[in-house]
């Protein structure tokens, strides 16, 4: 059941928006005045916003606020294995294609966590109890995720869930302004208009797949991937398999 808001959390996001929408764009789309904003809004002792290539594990940016400067920990999510509790939580948005407001508790309890590898030798060192993560629609190469930690105490609320879904609209739309003011670029895959399932297939395509590899990958008929590629190459403006991967890897 979606978490209704009260006069108080509408309140707190029209001030949240009415403060950032005056700052200025900056060499990344949210900068750590933003960031601290957001710790106002959504109360945590730290806030960091990350795009990863999950395919390739590689970070493209970070910001966070206030800078960590604890010990290190000594594993990555490189290093996160499928069976570890944690696994799941930390790669839902790019599996599920859902990017709505999520918390630890949510996916794990107290016992589990104590049996996450993961758990012991990042979040404990770095003093993370409670995490609250909450992204924006992007394909599996690409995906953009916030993330607020907690210590020791109150977990965060179905409140705090609900006013960051609502938001998302608002901070994607900050993140497509960045985008075009800073790399002149096409806006993004769903500027474009296409859906998940095309999103699916150009992701598919970009590794080199033939329709039959996509489709047994989809569960769908060789057909069907035939008249996805169509629309696909209709939205892109291109006539190829290789234009497409090509035109897509553009639209980040």
């Amino acid at each position: 059941m979606t978490q209704r808001l009260d006069e108080a959390d509408v309140a707190r996001i029209g001030r949240f928006v009415a403060e950032t929408a005056e700052l200025q764009l900056e060499d990344v789309p949210f900068p750590p005045a933003f960031l601290r904003a957001l710790r106002r809004l959504v109360p945590c002792e730290f806030v960091s916003y990350a795009e990863n290539d999950r395919v390739r594990c590689r970070l493209l940016q970070f910001v966070e606020d206030p800078v960590y400067d604890g010990p290190e920990p000594e594993v990555g999510m490189r290093h996160l294995a499928p069976h570890d509790p944690l696994y799941r939580f930390l790669t839902y948005e790019g599996e599920s294609r859902d990017f709505r407001a999520s918390r630890l508790s949510d996916f794990v309890g107290p016992r589990e966590r104590r049996r996450s590898t993961y758990y012991a030798e990042w979040y404990r060192v770095s003093g993370v109890v409670h995490q609250l993560r909450v992204g924006l629609d992007a394909p599996l190469w690409h995906t953009k995720v916030f993330r607020f930690d907690r210590g020791p105490g109150a977990n965060f609320t179905d409140g705090d869930r609900a006013v960051l879904d609502v938001l998302r609209s608002y901070l994607a739309a900050r993140r497509m302004v960045w985008h075009v003011a800073h790399h002149m670029l096409p806006l993004g895959l769903d500027a474009v208009g296409l859906t998940v399932r095309e999103r699916d297939i150009v992701d598919l395509l970009s590794e080199g797949l033939t329709n039959g590899e996509i489709a047994r990958r989809l569960s769908i008929a060789p057909g069907t991937v035939r008249r996805h590629l169509e629309n696909i190459y209709a939205k892109l403006g291109v006539h190829t398999r290789t234009a497409a991967a090509r035109a897509a890897s553009l639209h980040v």
